[in-house]
This record gives C-alpha cells, sequence and structure tokens, in this order.
C-alpha cells in the first residue's frame, strides 16, 4: 500500500466526520430550538393560569369581570378602571403569544385561537375605548397586527368567559 492511498483513505475518514458532527449538530440545534419553543410556550402558559388564578380566586374580581362583560354600563368608573388593569394583563399575555406566533414559534391554528379571544374581548365597549385610546404599552407590530385583522373576526364569539377563552354566542 503506497502513502497516497492512505491519505486519501483518511480524507475520506475525515469527510465522514465533518458530516457526521455537522448532522449531530444540526440534530442538537433543532432540539435545543424545539425546547426553547416549547419553555417559552410553557411560560405563557403559566401567566395564563395564574392570571385566571388570581381571577378565581377573587370572587369581587370574578364578579366584576363578568358585570364588566355582561353588562359594561353598570361599572363605576373606578370598577372601569380596575377592569381595564386586569384585561391590560391579559392582552400582555396576549402579546407574548403574538411574538411566537410572528416569529414562525406558535402554530397558526393556536395564534387564531388567541385572536379569536381579542377580537371577542374587544366587542366590549370598555375594552374597545381602553385600545382604540392607545394608552397601552404594546408593541407597534402587535396593536398594527390587531388593527389590521379585526374585520376577520368571526363576530359569533362574544366575550371571554371565566375560563379566559372566547365563548360562541347562542345565536
Amino acid at each position: 500500500m503506497n502513502w497516497e492511498a492512505v491519505g486519501a483513505i483518511g480524507e475520506i475518514i475525515g469527510a465522514i466526520g465533518v458530516i457526521a458532527t455537522l448532522g449531530y449538530l444540526a440534530i442538537q440545534v433543532r432540539h435545543n430550538s424545539e425546547s426553547m419553543l416549547s419553555a417559552s410556550e410553557l411560560g405563557l402558559s403559566e401567566r395564563s393560569a395564574d392570571w385566571m388564578s388570581h381571577m378565581t380566586t377573587s370572587a369581587e374580581l370574578t364578579a366584576l369581570y363578568d358585570r364588566a362583560a355582561d353588562e359594561p354600563d353598570s361599572l363605576t368608573a373606578m370598577e372601569r378602571v380596575r377592569f381595564k388593569w386586569l384585561i391590560g394583563e391579559l392582552f400582555m399575555i396576549f402579546e407574548g403569544y403574538f411574538q411566537l406566533y410572528s416569529k414562525g414559534r406558535l402554530a397558526e391554528d393556536s395564534w387564531r385561537d388567541k385572536s379569536q379571544s381579542i377580537y371577542g374581548l374587544l366587542q366590549n365597549p370598555i375594552i374597545a375605548d381602553w385600545w382604540e385610546m392607545r394608552l397601552t404599552p404594546f408593541s407597534s407590530e402587535f396593536v398594527n397586527h390587531i388593527n389590521a385583522n379585526r374585520s376577520d373576526f368571526d363576530d359569533s364569539w362574544q366575550h371571554v368567559g371565566e375560563e379566559g377563552i372566547a365563548r360562541r354566542s347562542a345565536t
């Protein structure tokens, strides 16, 4: 066997090693990306659960939310303010979902469900006024996306119920 043949075999083995290493790294990067995505979604799910827990552990907040959803004109000025703060917190969670969606890290159907909840909430006159006043800390991308797609809203969704999800009306 001559040294040229040994060198050629060495180069082939080296090339196979590099390809195998690159393949392994690609798999690891994909797994890491999936893990980060899962962690992001889990964090938002935990924030959503915390919001719902906050609502369900306070009879006063639950009653306020239900009255605001069913009879918005019956709220006092202070109740309107408290309701807007509750909704602001919920919209912050929704913006987190939007950020994942806009970066391709949240499935289309998951975002569609979240956006239907947003559009359902925006049917409430208190929330609509709050949103239109632009006294919100949200990114312009989120605001523009919501405003641009509001007309596509299926208005058979009425409001967000105690579970924090939009419900279809009986009509």
